[in-house]
């Protein structure tokens, strides 16, 4: 079998959320909904490495995604608290193989980082106050997290597999 250097490991993952994050095909979608690609991408290598490594590594994904929205609100406090709770967990439980457990990590992440934004949106623009939180608002956070949910345990645990051979 051919071994790959972790390096071009961690490079081929990063291009990959760069081609997903701008083509994401359309069996991939709900209702024109991706999924949370940083997410996705994030759980398998904060599960394999130190909290330090894996801090980083949210806080360089979250200014990549930031740097493709249009929006004021950040991905960065939210994908650093997820990194740091799962490489503390991937730290304390070495059997992380199950598939369920993948996709429930990925499905409570992706809440986090919707429920993340839209607080920010909140507390940022006064007029969301007066409202009901827009029922837009929860139809994305729902798509989002079923579609992640869906996709996370095949390509987290793909990556997971991978960091794990090398």
């Amino acid at each position: 079998m051919i071994r790959i250097p972790k390096n071009s490991l961690i490079f081929l993952t990063i291009l990959c959320l760069l081609f997903f994050t701008i083509t994401s095909p359309d069996w991939l979608k709900i209702n024109g909904i991706t999924p949370c690609w940083p997410v996705i991408l994030l759980l398998p290598f904060s599960l394999k490495n130190s909290p330090w490594r894996s801090a980083i590594a949210a806080f360089l994904l979250g200014m990549f995604v930031d740097s493709f929205t249009i929006s004021d609100v950040s991905y960065i406090p939210s994908l650093l608290a997820l990194s740091l709770l799962w490489s503390y967990y991937g730290l304390h439980n070495k059997k992380i193989e199950l598939f369920l457990n993948i996709g429930l990590m990925a499905i409570s992440g992706t809440a986090f980082v919707g429920i993340s934004i839209w607080a920010q949106k909140i507390i940022q623009y006064s007029v969301l106050r007066n409202n009901w939180f827009h029922s837009w608002s929860i139809y994305v956070l729902i798509s989002e997290v079923i579609i992640t949910g869906l996709v996370a345990p095949f390509l987290s645990s793909w990556l997971l597999l991978a960091y794990k051979k090398n």
